[in-house]
């Protein structure tokens, strides 16, 4: 009997460390960025969205191992889409964008 609680309680903290060491940290930017980049694929003005959410990746940590920066610079690509009225090459940008911030999490320290 000791020898399984001895065992339970090995692999309890097995387990347990483990999942704190890879829990990503909390990312309110990051997911304030992703709601406001979904939300302006279906806009018809997504142009303050799209701000919006750029100014949330920007204040974002830059833990992401590149991922942020690469988001950023979507976004960018989205509002310039946005601005001449390509609708559906404003999708692509933000589709990548999200793709990026979703990376950049799970990759933050």
């Amino acid at each position: 009997m000791k020898t399984i609680v001895a065992i339970l309680s090995g692999l309890l903290i097995l387990f347990g460390a483990s999942s704190l060491a890879t829990a990503a940290p909390d990312q309110p930017h990051m997911r304030a960025a992703i709601e406001l980049l979904q939300a302006a694929k279906q806009a018809n003005k997504p142009l303050p969205m799209l701000n919006a959410a750029k100014k949330h990746i920007q204040k974002a940590a830059p833990n992401k191992k590149g991922e942020r920066v690469d988001a950023l610079a979507a976004v960018n690509e989205a509002i310039a889409s946005a601005t001449t009225g390509d609708k559906e090459k404003m999708e692509q940008k933000v589709n990548h964008a999200i793709a990026q911030l979703h990376s950049g999490m799970a990759k933050a320290k």
